[in-house]
């Protein structure tokens, strides 16, 4: 019974970091412009900060429901953010390839604040542990900050395993475009840009709506 709550928390992380996000891009992004052992760092750290948003969501969600609602600038800006980005890659994507050259020395450290800071940095990804929270303490199981901390930390375990092991995914994913034609890293600019885009786009009708 006890595994249940590593299975689940590695279930809700899962489809939490299936769509598109900065985390997902970055890792994409990193593997195709340097290779995939390059993205092990922004994954690893983009795990912690998944895990930081859990417990969060975990310990405060009423609150943090509340500031992100009063503090709607924050929103606004992931918009504007999401927007420019995707308008950045799509204008990468119309550009002549460059030659191949070296790749510049990229630090880890830099890697893992990218990756903890884009993971952490995220309301919509806060408001969808809310959610996630709410309905398991409604359809599933008891999940507070009160339970047992054998269950919590099999919770978190099984969040950062799911985390990882989809961007990971995408790691590869991005590899396997790296290895063909340079037309094909161009479309996948223009797929990640038109992502981007469509993500500013729903987040801004749906900012409107509420």
């Amino acid at each position: 019974m006890i595994l249940l709550y590593l299975l689940f928390g590695a279930l809700i992380a899962t489809l939490g970091a299936i769509p598109l996000g900065a985390v997902n891009l970055a890792v994409i992004n990193t593997s195709i412009r340097e290779n995939i052992k390059s993205t092990v760092y922004i994954i690893l750290a983009a795990g912690i900060g998944e895990i930081v948003l859990a417990f969060l969501a975990l310990h405060c969600s009423m609150e943090l429901s509340s500031f992100f609602h009063e503090n709607q600038w924050i929103q606004i800006s992931f918009i504007a953010g999401f927007l420019l980005i995707g308008i950045y890659f799509m204008y990468s994507a119309n550009k002549p390839g460059p030659t191949k050259k070296q790749s510049p020395l990229k630090l880890p450290n830099s890697k893992v604040l990218t990756g903890f800071s884009l993971a952490v940095l995220n309301p919509p990804v806060v408001i969808y542990w809310i959610i996630a929270i709410s309905l398991t303490n409604k359809h599933v199981f008891k999940l507070t900050i009160e339970n047992s901390t054998s269950t919590l930390l099999l919770f978190f375990l099984g969040i950062y395993l799911g985390k990882i092991g989809t961007l990971y995914f995408y790691g590869k994913w991005g590899n396997k475009i790296a290895q063909k034609q340079g037309d094909s890293k161009t479309k996948l600019h223009r797929i990640i840009g038109i992502a981007l885009i469509t993500i500013s786009i729903f987040q801004s009708i749906k900012f409107i709506i509420e």
